[in-house]
């Protein structure tokens, strides 16, 4: 592995696509600046390079969204897409960030420190390839390029492994997704918001809808 202080940070730009929490802009800025995001028990370094993004938009990608294994910080299982497209939709907020502001992202979603040496693969790598798997995360350790935008790559990580046990996830993460998705996609209104969650599974036939609605309808 490269040394953090080798890693470029304005020479290479990739678009990081979230789709659950990072929907909202105010808790991926945990990651950029620092801070506890609301509802959650942990509190994050920020990046090295704490520039804001250069940009951030609405992407949709045919992948299925769903809910499992368990975040001691959230209470609950949380959010993963699955590897091969499909005929499902996952609504994302993809952000403009440096190479290196990327690298201290996937390290902090992993609970790994920054600074820290450089754990995703070299620029050119994310640019040709589809998917990569980061040996020693548990969680979220597996890479994916779903596009390119503006000559950017679209990054994104989901599950290690296939086989997490899905589950329920607790009524702050539903909260914080349900407020990103409004901020993120303005046309989705609560109907469309509860309509979209129903059917990931960890919700579907696990929790009520009404209660799920109930819970994106609190502050």
């Amino acid at each position: 592995m490269r040394e953090a202080r080798d890693i470029p940070s304005d020479d290479h730009l990739v678009w990081y696509a979230g789709y659950g929490s990072n929907l909202l802009g105010a808790r991926f800025d945990c990651y950029i600046s620092g801070g506890t995001p609301a509802g959650s028990a942990k509190a994050y370094a920020g990046c090295r390079d704490r520039s804001a993004p250069r940009g951030d938009r609405p992407v949709m990608f045919p992948h299925q969204l769903y809910f499992a294994d368990h975040s001691d910080s959230w209470g609950g299982a949380i959010a993963f897409i699955g590897r091969t497209a499909s005929a499902a939709t996952t609504y994302a907020r993809m952000y403009l960030i440096t190479y290196g502001q990327f690298n201290d992202v996937v390290r902090q979603e992993n609970g790994r420190r920054v600074p820290g040496d450089v754990i995703v693969p070299p620029y050119e790598d994310l640019a040709r390839s589809a998917e990569w798997l980061i040996a020693g995360f548990r969680l979220y350790g597996r890479m994916m390029k779903i596009g390119m935008e503006d000559g950017h790559p679209i990054l994104t990580f989901t599950a290690t492994r296939d086989d997490f046990v899905v589950g329920p996830p607790s009524d702050a993460y539903i909260r914080m997704i349900a407020a990103g998705l409004r901020e993120a996609w303005p046309s989705l209104d609560t109907a469309g918001v509860l309509d979209y969650l129903m059917q990931a599974e960890g919700i579907r036939r696990a929790i009520a809808p009404e209660r799920v609605g109930q819970w994106i309808s609190s502050p």
